[in-house]
This record gives C-alpha cells, structure tokens and sequence, in this order.
C-alpha cells in the first residue's frame, strides 16, 4: 500500500501566474533565487495535469557528485500527469564548477540549525524555505563504494554509501519509510541484471543513541522529517562505477519509482545522453571580442568584461553551470562579477559544470609600474557592479544585501592585501587577503568586535592595508540598513495605486488584478525579492485579488534571503468586468 499524502500545494500558484484550464495542463516554472551572485539556484517548479502530492527533489548539494545535478535537470524535463514538483537540479553550484564537495562548509550539514556565515548558509535557508511546500523530499547524491549492511570487503561495507537508498529510521512518526524504499528498490533492482549494482536500503537509524552516523542529525533528509514532519529519504548511486549515463539513468528511475510511491504520475521522455563537456554552442566574449585559440589579449590595468552568447550547450538537455574564472581567483566567475587586471595572471578558465573547456594564456600588454602615493593609496572597488574609488580614510556607503568586492590600489604593481576587519572570506584560508572576493554586506555575518559606530550612529567597517613593504592605509564601509517605503502597484480596471509598505499589515483593495511595478526603496529594485503566497515572481509579474480572499505579498532581501516584510491584501467587492 502507497503511503498517502493529503495536502496539495501550489494549486493556487497556478491559478494566480497561469490562468490554466479545469483540465489543468501541466504547467512548467523556472526562477532563479541569488540571480546576478556567486551562488545562483536554479529552481524548477512542474505543476500536473491533475492536482495531488508535491514533492521537492534536490540534487548537487556537493559538487561532487555528478550523478545528481544530471538526474535533477533531466526530472525538469518530465511529463508529469499528477501532482506536483519542486525541482533543484544544482543546490550547490559553487561546489559543481569546483568538482568539490564543499567551499566553505558541508551545505549538507547545515540544516540542524540557523548558521549565517557563509553563502552555503543563505541556500540552506532558501532551500528549507522551499521544503515548507512539500509533502515529501529526495535527495539525490553519489556515494563511494557499495553499501552492505555486513562488511564483505573495502568496497562493500556499512562505511560505503553507494547504490543505497538512504534513509533515517524505518519509521518514523507513523512514516513508514523503509516500506516506501524497499517497494521502490524491489522495482529498481528487478531490472537490473548484474547483481552487484543492485541498490540496498540503508537505515542510519539517525535518532539511535548508539548509531554510527551522528552527522545526519545536521542533514536535510533529516530535517525535512524532523521540522517539516514530510517523509525523506536519499538515492545514492556509486562514484565506482565507471558509467555515469547508467548512473543517471538509474537514479532517475529510482526517483521516478519513489514518486509513484508517493502518488505521482510521471513520465520520462526518452533522451540522448550528451558528453560531458560539449559546448558548441556557447561562445564567450572578452571584451566584447570571442574567445577562441588558446590565448587572449589583455592590457596591465585596464577592464575584463566577460559575456556569453548563445546556448549554452547545442543540443543539451543538462543545462550546465558555466563560469569563467581567471587562474588567480578561481573563487570569483566573472560571468557575474567585474573585474579590472590591476595586477596581471596567467589565464583564464572557461568551466561547464567544472569540466575545464577552455584554458587561454593571457598576453599582456602595457607597462605595470607603481604610481607614487603623496596622500596615500587610492583603493578600487566594486559595488553592485559598478567602480568606486576611494581615497586613504575615505568612507564609502553601502546597504545591507549589496554586492561589494575589493579590487585593489590604483597604480600598484604589487600584490597587494586588503582586509575587510571583521570578514571571513573562506574558511579554509584565512589569511586576511579579501581581494577578489564577493562579499554580500549583512552586518550579522561579520565580528561584532570590528564593528566601528560613526558620529551618526551608522556602523562602520574597516578595510585595512596589510601588504608586506607598503605604507599603511584604510577606508571604510558606512553600512545603513534597506527601507521600503511603498510599493507602486498598476491595475487592470482602475487607476495605479501607491500602498504605503506597513510590515505585517492587512490592506483592503478592489478585487482585481495587479501588477508589481516597483518598490520605493533606499536601493536598487534588484536586491528585493517578492513573493506571492510564498512563491516567487519578478517585478513586473502580476497576481489576482479575488473578493472576500487574501495574497499576500512578502519581500526579502535579494542576496541574503533575510525577511524584508510582508503585507496582505484582501479583495473587496467583485470586479464588474471580467479580467483580461
């Protein structure tokens, strides 16, 4: 028997954005939270032909594991006949185009509570966000070895994780998880003829006193159980076995098998499996000229402006990550930040996924020479993309939630080291150098003891010189906080309205539809993120009040997550005219 689920979610989602029919076609929606930062994530929601359970499947958390980015973008492609999907093919991507399993920290020990450290921090707090509309969560992963609940040799162990279903009890508060799994195994395995990658349900019995995995406590199959109380479990494929489309294959059909358990209907269409790699269709510029050829012209000082053309791989259906990154700061993917060469390096790296692609010298040309400082170091840096120069003791004034990076000092032809007191940049290599390094301004991320209070009772952060045989020098970041004042809202039958921003107040308007122009604001529209009924939109998006029912209307910060606000509008009497 099919372990039931009774709610349905997003069903309202689709009539808001999507106007569907009472057939209700399958609907498909993709947004991009942290759009424009160094830790995009892709989200996929697929809403069914026929309403039921929706289920949130998630691969690439550690970039590692190849298996479970590829199986989570193909699952997009699905047909899905019932119920719902929410899909997140790359939670990591940071980690993917590294080919490593963390930066900072394990993003998959970060769930047991509220960390704010590092970007690995704010996805987890997207991702549990997300989690809240789900009846049910997969995990998609790849693991070394095979598991044997018996040791049978240094491949086949219960240290092994691979070809595994994974799950944190047998039952858990009347989730019978182990039944669930060994249907979906039971199906996987008989058709599968080489016995030895057969899958195998793996119980931690995460909430033994006496287990032997104490880290799944901090792990999100865990928390979706625990806090969301929604069964969880995790498709492990081996990274020993050689064959990564059969891997994929597999996975997706233990995934596929896993939601026919939970009450879904899906189809997957048949596929070509590309190569890893290919990408003929993807041209980058460098300054508005291709790069093609194993090398690349660029002037000592001047901009490096890096843009994509084009798909991104002909043909693909795996819709990779790309970055290009050059070989000094293979921290920062300059698809998404500026960059000027103030100091030179030897290449740059064009990265799919993490797979290398293109590798070209650079070839510089003009003079590096060091510029005399009469009044000190003049300090280059970006912030929300755009340069700023700032003198020895200068102030420059920034918002919560901008993008800042240090570049360096004008006229310098050292290697020069930065360090924004109070700032971790990574925490493998503290060794206080910040050049080069996305640094998202949220107060509560830095030390508390660096923080500096102006004569105006704004904080104040200090960027100290540091570099070995240079004078000494500083500036610093005036940090205030982001306001919304109103949101400007436009009307299909009526005049535009502009509705005051009240945190957590009930507003009454005419039933109608909206949409959402703007937000009077202290800053950039692009660092607040808005929601209807928890679900994101972009400005410009509309949604529709309907008499005597509520939308709410939540705002977050774009780069960190952090809660903004939110307001209600309740519908008052019925539209005389029909909507468009």
């Amino acid at each position: 028997m099919k372990y039931t689920l009774c709610r349905v979610f997003l069903i309202s989602f689709i009539t808001l954005f999507f106007a569907v029919s009472p057939a209700h076609a399958q609907t498909v929606r993709n947004y991009t939270f942290f759009e424009g930062t160094q830790y995009p994530l892709r989200v996929t929601w697929v809403f069914g032909d026929e309403p039921g359970p929706t289920i949130m499947v998630q691969g690439g958390v550690q970039g590692d594991e190849l298996s479970g980015f590829f199986t989570g973008q193909l699952l997009t492609k699905c047909k899905l006949h019932k119920g719902n999907l929410i899909i997140i093919p790359r939670a990591n991507e940071p980690s993917i185009l590294r080919r490593s399993r963390q930066i900072n920290v394990d993003l998959n020990r970060r769930f047991d509570k509220e960390y704010n450290k590092f970007y690995e921090d704010r996805l987890a707090k997207a991702i549990r966000f997300l989690l809240n509309n789900a009846d049910g969560f997969i995990h998609l992963h790849e693991g070394s070895g095979f598991y044997n609940p018996k040791y049978i040799n240094k491949m086949r162990n219960p240290k092994r994780y691979g070809q595994s279903l994974i799950i944190d009890a047998t039952v858990y508060k009347n989730i019978p998880l182990a039944d669930l799994c060994q249907r979906a195994i039971d199906s996987l395995n008989s058709k599968i003829p080489n016995k030895s990658y057969w899958f195998t349900l793996f119980n931690t019995d995460t909430f033994d006193k006496t287990t032997h995995y104490p880290e799944m406590l901090k792990s999100l199959t865990c928390y979706a159980l625990v806090e969301r109380g929604i069964p969880a479990m995790a498709v492990e494929v081996s990274k020993d076995i050689m064959d990564l489309e059969w891997k994929v294959r597999h996975q997706l059909q233990a995934t596929v098998y896993l939601l026919k358990e939970f009450g879904l209907e899906v189809e997957i269409p048949k596929f070509s499996f590309p190569s890893e790699g290919k990408a003929t269709g993807l041209k980058i510029l460098i300054n508005g000229s291709p790069l093609s050829g194993k090398s690349v012209n660029l002037v000592r000082g001047g901009p490096v402006s890096t843009s994509g053309q084009g798909d991104v791989v002909s043909g693909s259906i795996l819709e990779p990550a790309v970055a290009v990154y050059a070989s000094d700061r293979p921290n920062l993917n300059l698809l998404t930040a500026p960059r000027m060469a103030l100091s030179s390096f030897p290449a740059l790296q064009v990265s799919l996924d993490g797979d290398t692609t293109t590798t070209a010298k650079v070839r510089w040309s003009g003079q590096q020479e060091s510029s005399p400082e009469p009044h000190g170091p003049v300090f280059l840096c970006w912030l929300n993309g755009n340069p700023h120069f700032v003198p020895t003791s200068g102030v420059l004034k920034v918002l919560e939630g901008d993008q800042f990076i240090i570049e360096g000092v004008l006229g310098s032809n050292r290697n020069e080291i930065l360090n924004l007191k109070g700032f971790v940049a990574s925490a493998t290599v503290n060794s206080g150098q910040d050049i080069g390094y996305e640094i998202i301004i949220d107060p509560s991320n830095f030390m508390d003891k660096y923080k500096l209070k102006s004569h105006d009772g704004v904080d104040r952060y200090r960027i100290a010189r540091e570099t070995p045989g240079k004078r000494g020098a500083e500036f610093y970041l005036s940090v205030f906080p982001r306001i919304v004042k109103a949101l400007r809202l436009s009307r299909s039958h009526g005049d535009d309205m502009l509705v005051d921003w009240k945190r957590d107040a009930v507003r009454e308007v005419p039933a109608d539809r909206y949409v959402l122009d703007e937000a009077w604001s202290n800053g950039k529209l692009d660092k607040i993120q808005p929601f209807i009924n928890s679900l994101p939109v972009a400005w410009g998006e509309y949604f529709d009040v309907e008499s005597g029912k509520e939308v709410t209307v939540t705002l977050r910060h774009s780069t960190t997550f952090e809660l903004v606000g939110g307001m209600t509008f309740k519908g008052l009497a019925q539209m005389q005219t029909s909507l468009d």
